[in-house]
């Protein structure tokens, strides 16, 4: 099971899930912190909440398909670092929109 295909797509899937959050992560703040790109995003996507999920989409849709690695490290490697970058990408966002709300920001 180690090497068949099933296992194959759960790692790139997973890589592509930590690549996707962490860029959404600086792509929210980027955008809230970049008049520019925000109205790029508002501009380009009708709505700046629809570019960010058009780009993350995307995104994953690449690197899920470009990432099928054969000589991964093991699965419960990725999926431990696939926690940690989504629950940094989390504090993250939850941390600049909390320090916006206290107009620390």
């Amino acid at each position: 099971m180690m090497n068949s295909p099933l296992a194959s797509w759960v790692r790139s899937v997973a890589i592509a899930t930590i690549v996707t959050s962490l860029m959404l992560a600086v792509l929210i703040v980027s955008a809230e912190e970049t008049p520019a790109l925000k109205d790029w995003l508002k501009a380009t996507f009708y709505h700046h909440w629809l570019g960010k999920g058009a780009l993350a989409l995307g995104l994953f849709t690449v690197a899920s398909l470009t990432l099928r690695l054969k000589h991964a490290p093991r699965l419960s490697t990725i999926i431990f670092l696939e926690t940690v970058a989504v629950i940094l990408a989390v504090g993250v966002i939850a941390g600049f929109f909390l320090l916006h709300v206290l107009k620390l920001v």
